[in-house]
């Protein structure tokens, strides 16, 4: 790691974790690339946390500039996250009270458990609902009082509520692996029966949230869906992290383990926690589900942390030209697909080649009949 990298991951674990560590003096320019590199990667909020953690430091010495340009990048962060919680007390005191059990997944729930919630860089707002009777209700509900978000080409149970997205999931998480999501869709069902409601407070709104167990397993499969599609993301380590940290004596892990096993994906959650002893100072014995760290593979996963710009999976799709033939938009990206999809092959052969054929399919579709 260059000393940017360095300083950045010293910050980004003070923010996260309290754990400081001196940092190296380093130009304007690096600072600003430390910047760049922040926002690019959705932790902002948890740096500028950092860097006034680390403030006493001699070697921290911002200029006034950069000092504002932190300040308000962390203003615009707390409003964000201001209106996004009135959004969702607003959303679900109205569900809770059509009896709809909507529960919130991601965003605000992962945001609660930070120790500056309105910190965490927000995105949309995701509620998933359990049954499906009230999940038509609510889409029903959605469609009568949401507005229509005009960038949806068809229609994903998405609209605007305030100006803010929503999205309405019938599951917590999919694999495209249909033998593999059977499983999961009976683990989520029978862990919905089976545990204790979990609950947040937004606003005065009480705010159901998926279970500590089964909340965990879904960051992990979230990370491994942008590990196979696009490269690990590091908000989403972070988020794991975080949720270790505080939700460790609520978590079953031996019912974990099982899941990972009966899901086949013990390699790759391995790799996801090698990336928080790498990354974050975790030690493997804080985190259960590991059994020694996946070393001969973190290093790449790091080096593509800081070498993707864009969403490669998104960037590559066929096209049909004026004759016969089908050609791709940009066979660099596509040549990153198919070598990205081999390289972590061994740490979920099942869902990585299911994964890989179907991202595949859906660039038929651009096609034009």
């Amino acid at each position: 790691m260059d000393i940017v990298v360095r300083n950045f991951f010293r910050l980004l674990q003070a923010g996260a974790f309290g754990a400081t560590e001196q940092v190296e003096p380093m130009s304007s320019w690096k600072w600003d690339r430390l910047y760049q590199i922040a926002v690019m990667h959705g932790v902002a909020g948890l740096v500028a946390d950092g860097i006034e953690l680390c403030s006493d430091d001699f070697f921290l010495q911002l200029s006034d500039s950069a000092q504002s340009k932190w300040k308000r990048t962390t203003e615009r962060i707390e409003q964000e996250n201001e209106l996004m919680n009135n959004c969702v007390a607003e959303i679900f005191g109205k569900m809770n009270a059509e009896r709809f059990r909507p529960i919130l997944l991601k965003g605000q729930a992962m945001a609660a458990l930070y120790p500056r919630p309105n910190h965490r860089t927000p995105g949309n707002i995701d509620i998933f609902f359990p049954y499906e009777p009230q999940a038509v209700k609510a889409d029903e509900w959605a469609a009568e009082n949401g507005e229509r978000d005009e960038d949806e080409e068809d229609d994903k149970g998405t609209y605007l509520w305030k100006k803010m997205e929503v999205e309405h999931h019938r599951a917590v998480a999919t694999l495209t692996n249909k033998r593999l999501n059977r499983v999961l869709q009976d683990i989520v069902e029978e862990e919905l029966r089976a545990a204790d409601s979990s609950h947040i407070i937004i606003g005065e709104t009480k705010v159901e949230v998926l279970p500590p167990t089964l909340g965990l397993l879904l960051i992990l499969l979230r990370i491994m869906r942008y590990t196979l599609n696009e490269g690990a993301s590091l908000k989403q380590i972070a988020d794991l992290g975080i949720f270790l940290r505080r939700q460790r004596r609520r978590i079953d892990f031996v019912k974990l383990e099982e899941w990972l096993a009966s899901l086949g994906m013990q390699r790759m959650a391995q790799l996801e926690g090698s990336l928080l002893v790498r990354l974050f100072g975790f030690q493997v014995e804080e985190i259960p589900f590991m059994n020694g760290e996946a070393a001969d593979e973190v290093d790449r996963v790091i080096g593509d942390l800081f070498t993707i710009r864009r969403n490669h999976g998104d960037e590559w799709y066929f096209t049909q030209g004026k004759n016969i033939f089908v050609k791709t938009n940009n066979s660099s990206a596509m040549m990153w697909h198919v070598k990205h999809s081999i390289r972590y092959f061994k740490y979920y052969p099942s869902e990585a080649a299911t994964n890989f054929f179907i991202s595949f399919s859906r660039s038929l579709s651009h096609i034009e009949e």
